[in-house]
């Protein structure tokens, strides 16, 4: 991973701070038992998300090459990708709780990965015209991604909660049964179609390289994700899978997305490994 100015720093660790401000706003909130989540929470991670904009953008800037190929600078944009969306999702259909749950979600994915890989050697990356797109599309349908795994988690909360006949906070508080289903459902869509785009542009970019995709852990990782993020949106379409039961599998499968995208950086060699 390529070394990281001062000003870099700053920003970056700015977004983590203000991604996780965010979360113990809503954490208070909920402790409090507040009906309402602050809104005011949409401030801290709109602040998260563009010090994590303007971080990669100096770096672009810096080392006048293609950004996000290394997997730290990839999260860190899918997690702000992800921020973006939810307080879109959050402002206009009055949705707190998706960026309750999105920018706590953000400081993992964009945390994790600098503690475990600061001060790795920089790798000198072969260049092509699709790699732009190709980094591009894969690290936002892992966005959607996250945003699906939100919809998942909030679905089977109130669900919980309906069932016990709670009158609890967490009621009041999250969205409707209705609502996370749509938006899970669509997330899923939208990501398993784009990762299936930029995984084609890889293999083009792969090709083009003449370089060996099979040995490469990442592209593995990502081949597994599209097919469990393919099973689900054939379930959904064909079988008209819904619910409980979508939620519970867009859960793991995020859970399995995370743990082959990171496994993955660690195994073999091949186009992501010069």
């Amino acid at each position: 991973m390529a070394p990281y100015t001062a000003l870099e720093l700053v920003l970056f660790w700015f977004g983590l701070v203000a991604y996780a401000s965010a979360g113990a706003t809503a954490l208070g909130a909920l402790l409090a038992r507040r009906e309402q989540i602050p809104h005011f929470l949409r401030l801290f991670t709109a602040l998260g998300a563009v010090a994590h904009f303007a971080f990669l953008t100096a770096s672009a800037f810096r080392t006048h090459s293609c950004p996000m190929f290394h997997l730290f600078e990839a999260c860190v944009f899918a997690a702000a990708v992800a921020a973006i969306a939810a307080l879109v999702l959050d402002i206009r259909f009055d949705m707190p709780a998706i960026t309750a749950v999105v920018s706590p979600l953000a400081t993992v994915v964009s945390g994790t990965p600098y503690l475990t890989m600061f001060g790795t050697a920089p790798q000198a990356i072969p260049e092509s015209a699709t790699l732009p797109f190709h980094i591009a599309l894969v690290a936002v349908a892992y966005s959607a991604f996250l945003v699906s795994f939100t919809a998942g988690v909030l679905y089977l909360l109130q669900e919980r909660e309906l069932k016990r006949h709670s009158a609890s906070v967490l009621v009041s508080a999250l969205p409707s049964l209705e609502a996370t289903n749509t938006l899970n459902a669509r997330a899923v869509m939208v990501g398993f179609v784009l990762l299936t785009v930029g995984l084609g542009f890889g293999f083009t970019r792969a090709a083009m390289l003449d370089r060996p995709i099979l040995p490469d852990g990442r592209v593995l990782g990502g081949v597994v994700t599209w097919a469990f993020y393919g099973g689900l949106t054939a379930m959904r379409l064909v079988r008209g899978y819904h619910g409980r039961s979508a939620a519970r599998m867009s859960v793991w499968s995020f859970a399995v997305a995370a743990f082959t995208m990171f496994g993955g950086t660690l195994l073999g060699s091949g186009v992501h490994h010069p």
